[in-house]
């Protein structure tokens, strides 16, 4: 679409905002017939019954959470929480038409296989992802039961967000600033999740989300000193749904409906890629921790790299400041819904 060609990164040609469409192909008469069933009569029935159970778990969600806080020991109470939510998240997915999820650990070496078993994130350490879909958060939340934060587009300081904020944080423009009283660093995030046990934390370095055809500028979380934490390891994530027709992915638009769409598919697809724990980005090799004599390494680049790789997407000249810009435009000339700025 011309009209949006100012949000075209001009290096890869790419548009990372606007929804995927699915390719037009050719189809038999069966297949038209059984795609007009499927869209028609079939899909908004299944999304309906679909959506009221997704509610059901959402209401249970809510009970367990609170009976959760009579819990007087720390540990028991995060023991709790991370059995509850994680098996409500992964019913969550199944229920959406998530049957099976393609996880794999990978390393970027040659000759060495990947493993549906490798090293997992523990209290303290960090996730790096790409974000293209809220669906994005309960895989997140199915694994590991993490910490999420929202970062600062000017600071790099993060703001840590509950499961329900982060879910609904890709139905609004990602907000230019935090307010100073709640940004803290990166690196007292960690800690203090590592002391209480609260999981690992993730980072969603991008800062928005897009249709998955490519990467946003990263931000540089860890070009501040105060980020880093020498005690937690870096995990890089790279996640993708593969879709024939509707696309689990969402970068704007109506959330409800999106979900209504992802609810009507017989099945959903999502490819999960973890990076080998070996090849990751390590923080001691920070200029501001690595060892008298050592050679410093940039991890803000090195995160991007392996993002790239990982993901086998292309970097774009485009930030989330340009999403939000985008959003604001295409809001403008759209009549209805309005994102939250």
């Amino acid at each position: 679409m011309e009209k949006f060609s100012k949000w075209r990164d001009s290096g890869t040609g790419i548009q990372p905002f606007l929804q995927p469409v699915p390719a037009r192909t050719q189809q038999s008469a069966v297949a038209s017939v059984f795609g007009v069933i499927k869209s028609y009569a079939v899909g908004p029935v299944a999304s309906v019954v679909r959506l009221a159970a997704l509610a059901a778990i959402a209401a249970l969600d809510v009970v367990t959470a609170a009976l959760g806080t009579l819990l007087v020991v720390p540990q028991i109470r995060r023991g709790y929480s991370r059995l509850t939510r994680s098996a409500l998240a992964r019913l969550a997915l199944f229920i959406m038409g998530f049957h099976t999820i393609d996880a794999k650990t990978v390393s970027l070496r040659k000759g060495r296989r990947s493993t549906t078993n490798g090293q997992s994130a523990e209290s303290g350490d960090v996730i790096v992802a790409n974000h293209v879909s809220y669906i994005d958060i309960l895989w997140l939340v199915a694994r590991y039961n993490p910490v999420f934060v929202e970062l600062d587009n000017a600071s790099t300081r993060v703001r840590p967000v509950s499961m329900w904020t982060a879910l609904r944080a890709p139905a609004r423009a990602t907000p230019a600033l935090l307010p100073a009283s709640e940004a803290q660093s990166l690196g007292s995030v960690v800690r203090d999740a590592r002391v209480k046990r609260m999981g690992p934390v993730v980072v969603f370095p991008e800062n928005a989300t897009t249709n998955g055809r490519a990467l946003l500028q990263l931000l540089p979380v860890f070009e501040d000193a105060a980020n880093l934490d020498e005690k937690a390891k870096v995990y890089v994530m790279a996640l993708k749904y593969p879709a024939q027709a509707f696309s689990p992915v969402y970068s704007l638009g109506n959330q409800f409906v999106h979900l209504f769409g992802v609810c009507a598919q017989i099945y959903n697809s999502l490819v999960v890629r973890m990076l080998d724990p070996e090849d990751c980005p390590r923080m001691k090799d920070a200029p501001a921790l690595c060892d008298e004599g050592a050679e410093p390494a940039d991890i803000d680049d090195a995160v991007a790299d392996r993002l790239m790789q990982l993901s086998r997407l292309r970097m774009t000249k485009l930030t989330a400041m340009d999403k939000r810009d985008f959003l604001t435009f295409y809001h403008k000339r759209a009549k209805g819904y309005r994102p939250t700025i």
